[in-house]
């Protein structure tokens, strides 16, 4: 037998060393971590089974009962995770609860030190509630918000607690939202409105377990009573956030409205709305003394504490810093035509608002897993009541048999709910809660999930925006238009267009028609979101395939431009190619010379200078000036248009030549004797010319050149409000709208910028629309109405030529309102200058009402 050596052992007559690498021991894992790694997730995933939920209830609450306070580790993690639970998941929030009872009813001291938890985060939310230094991240709803969720659960503990224990502190919070809504008695105060409509939304709670206690039902009917006698609700229309402009699909309602009616309707009749949501786990409920309390009395901010606060505006999270303006309900899934009945639990109901209130929050605190929240939203029905909802994935056809054969069964879509709320975020108006791609991609992966049962949801949803795009606000066409995209790209850019080809046989010819401008610009999106032409085109039925040219200025302007920088001579239409360089196409005269241009702007900085580039212009000066119409002109266009070429791989590229060529295109630029707005605006021009079967990658390296200090914004609104006719692609074209709104904002954070260029955008806007009225030949005082064309109707009968002029004043107006309401706190200052001109600056009696109001609203917002 050989003796094994043992590792390390040197024998130098052998020359032999083991030098397999040196194993750490494996560490032995303490038996409480173990512990807590296997029953933290089940924690988390409490009531997904709802199956497993009994036994989850039973082995979870023993092993609370026998390991709660042995060790600091275990204790920390369990208080820890159902923190994370109650205010990241609200929907488990009645099964953390009732594990907590089960567990106090063995271990009352697990079951004291739970509470006493949450009282602590309960008073240390409300600190944060005053606190100027206080952080956010992109997951934080806000101290008010948590206030709300740490509230809601301990209601559901009532079984537990002394009544007054709990009804002591709505009462403090009813009385405090009252004293701060008495701050203004003429306008709304929103963190009022927060507290008083998050306070109220949680009352049912307290029954959760406990329906049976006459005392608790006697002091709630006292708190609601004195609530309803002293807090004035206020309503208020802000026509400015009105998701639709003109007569909307349905009415809006403002949660703060409808809060009070919505909790007292559930409370009556013993009950029965509380019956019928809330699911009944009262046999796994163990005996609750009812005498416990909180070891100190909860300490509320004053009013002189948060007076700095009441109007939200320094963002203290995403779901506070909802209430900064009025929070109306949204809408996608109104009553079916074919069956009249509801598909989304409505929101004058409390269950309608409390899934709501649960999905935004859903959304909002669990935004860092996106994956889980997809999941999360669309099995909410697992936490309520059976048979609130239907079963996942049902058509509407079978709705409407079921609903037809039975029309007490419900017709409750959880897809839809979910859905609707989601797309509720996405087009919450003045601003959003989230990065818009949060949003979509959400959507992206709930579908991606649940294919069959999430694909015909989207399809109403898109249906439904498509026809009212008439009366949609500007800007939310915008969004409609990104999150319909970025859907279609996401599955293979599947959709019926064939629904839509009346619209665009009846309609092509329009210019400023919105369903028409929508196909356009969704088909030239889609084409910008994928390196393969063919599969978009491939999608498209005949009818939609001449909406495939990208091109920014149509072909004949595009000739009739190159064709005027020239005399004598003809510019060939073949000549000009998809974002390429003119001049350097064979057979352009000049060509060997522009060769020499782009040579030098390929140079490296150190090895350039500028009296070459001049001697090169000389050179093209004297051997083909007699052919150039204005040589200035013609200058500007071909350096910019060269830089634009040697920067065309990326806009990384562009911006390095435009930054690397920019003080030698200054240089040439001051020797040109033009007016500096005349140069500015054939620079911009030239960049949109080269990119004009790309113009967002054009309106992109037209911001690199104002950056590079050759032109300001001032210049881009000019171009793109520039009207050829009647024809103004920058009022309808999607890239050049968003580019106006970049602009705008960027100006925000510029100090070079010279001018007001917020003023600048809104004058121009009117003075398009005083031209459309012109035009439209209508009275002073004659209300102008969005062109409403149905059916088989004879569009040149009913509106003869003025139809494309209407829907261009109603495109114009959106626009005004959309710039408005985005940049409310710029046009405020400017709003007494607007009101005292507006008389002779908008003379049409009607739209100066209409902007009018809109300007003092920015006030308001």
């Amino acid at each position: 037998m050989f003796n094994r050596k043992r590792r390390g052992d040197f024998d130098e007559d052998e020359n032999y060393r083991d030098f397999r690498p040196r194993m750490p021991k494996r560490q032995r894992i303490p038996p409480v971590v173990q512990l807590c790694k296997e029953m933290m997730p089940d924690i988390r995933t409490i009531g997904e089974s709802v199956k497993a939920f009994e036994d989850d209830i039973k082995f979870l609450s023993e092993a609370i009962m026998n390991e709660y306070g042995h060790e600091d580790y275990f204790n920390d993690a369990l208080l820890s995770t159902f923190n994370a639970v109650v205010v990241e998941q609200p929907q488990k929030q009645a099964a953390i609860a009732l594990l907590t009872m089960v567990v106090n009813s063995k271990n009352n001291v697990a079951g004291k030190s739970i509470i006493n938890f949450f009282f602590e985060e309960l008073q240390k939310w409300c600190k944060q509630t005053y606190n100027e230094e206080f952080k956010i991240t992109s997951n934080e709803t806000g101290p008010w918000n948590k206030i709300k969720l740490i509230l809601r659960f301990l209601s559901i503990l009532s079984p537990m607690f002394l009544v007054d224990e709990l009804t002591n502190i709505y009462k403090k919070l009813f009385e405090l939202s009252i004293e701060l809504n008495n701050l203004d008695p003429n306008n709304r105060v929103p963190l009022s409105e927060a507290i008083y409509t998050n306070t109220i939304l949680n009352i049912p709670y307290l029954f959760f377990f406990n329906r049976n206690n006459d005392g608790l039902r006697t002091k709630v009917e006292e708190l609601l009573a004195y609530v309803e006698q002293h807090y004035l609700v206020k309503t208020t229309d802000i026509n400015l956030l009105r998701e639709y402009n003109g007569e909307s699909p349905y009415e809006m309602v403002e949660l703060v409205q409808v809060a009070l009616p919505n909790v007292k309707k559930a409370l009556i009749n013993n009950m029965e709305q509380l019956n019928e949501l809330f699911p009944d786990w009262n046999h796994l409920l163990t005996p609750q003394t009812g005498d416990e309390g909180f070891n100190d009395a909860l300490t509320l901010p004053s009013v002189e504490e948060l007076k700095t606060f009441v109007r939200l505006s320094k963002g203290f999270g995403s779901v506070d810093s909802m209430w900064k303006t009025p929070r109306y309900a949204f809408h996608v899934y109104l009553p079916n035509s074919a069956g009249n009945f509801e598909t989304v639990v409505p929101i004058n109901t409390y269950a309608g608002q409390l899934f709501n209130d649960i999905i935004i929050d859903l959304v909002e605190s669990l935004e860092f897993n996106r994956k889980e929240v997809a999941r999360q939203v669309i099995t909410l029905d697992l936490f309520f009541k059976a048979g609130i909802f239907t079963e996942p994935g049902e058509s509407i056809a079978q709705l409407i048999a079921t609903y037809e054969e039975n029309p007490l069964a419900s017709t409750f879509k959880i897809e839809d709910l979910a859905i609707e709320t989601i797309l509720g975020l996405i087009f919450k108006l003045p601003s959003v809660s989230q990065p818009f791609a949060y949003f979509y991609t959400l959507l992206v992966d709930i579908c991606q999930n649940s294919p069959k049962a999430i694909a015909p949801v989207f399809g109403r949803a898109f249906r439904f925006f498509y026809n009212h795009l008439d009366s949609l606000d500007f800007e939310l066409k915008l969004r409609y238009l990104d999150w319909f995209s970025i859907q279609m790209s996401n599955f293979n850019f599947s959709w019926k267009w064939n629904e839509w080809e009346d619209d665009s046989i009846k309609f092509g010819r329009y210019f400023y028609n919105p369903k028409v401008n929508f196909a356009k610009n969704l088909i030239q999106k889609e084409l910008r979101l994928t390196s393969n032409f063919s599969e978009v085109e491939d999608s498209l039925p005949q009818e939609f395939t001449k909406y495939l040219d990208t091109s920014y200025i149509p072909k004949d302007q595009l000739i009739n431009y190159y064709q005027s920088l020239f005399t004598g001579y003809s510019v060939e239409e073949d000549s000009i190619r998809k974002n390429d360089l003119y001049f350097r196409q064979e057979g352009v005269p000049m060509e060997n010379i522009v060769r020499k241009i782009l040579d030098y702007t390929h140079k490296a900085n150190n090895s350039r200078e500028v009296t070459e580039l001049e001697s090169i212009l000389d050179e093209l000066k004297n051997e083909h000036g007699s052919i150039i119409s204005d040589f200035n002109r013609f200058v500007i266009i071909l350096l910019v248009q060269a830089v634009a070429d040697s920067g065309s791989r990326s806009l990384s590229h562009a911006n390095k030549y435009i930054n690397d060529l920019k003080e030698d295109l200054k240089t040439i630029l001051a020797k040109i004797e033009l007016s500096v707005e005349a140069k500015e605006y054939i620079i911009i021009e030239a960049v949109l010319t080269f990119w004009n079967a790309n113009p967002q990658t054009g309106f992109l390296v037209a911001d690199a050149f104002k950056y590079a200090g050759l032109i300001t914004s001032r210049t881009i609104f000019t171009f793109i409000f520039n009207e050829t006719g009647l024809k103004n692609n920058g009022l309808i074209e999607a890239t050049a709208i968003e580019a106006v709104f970049r602009n705008l904002s960027q100006q925000i954070s510029e100090e070079n910028e010279s001018g007001n260029n917020f003023e600048f955008v809104f004058e121009r806007l009117c003075t398009i629309a005083n031209n459309t009225i012109d035009l439209l030949d209508v009275n002073p005082d004659e209300d102008i109405e969005i062109p409403k064309v149905n059916g088989e109707m004879d569009i040149d009968d009913i509106e003869g030529d003025n139809l494309d002029l209407r829907w261009k004043y109603f495109t114009v107006i959106g626009f005004i309102k959309s710039i408005l309401r985005r940049y409310s706190y710029e046009y405020r200052e400017l709003a007494d200058k607007f009101i005292a001109g507006i008389d002779s600056a908008i003379p049409h009696e009607s739209t100066r009402r209409i902007i009018l109001n809109w300007i003092q609203e920015t006030k308001e917002i």
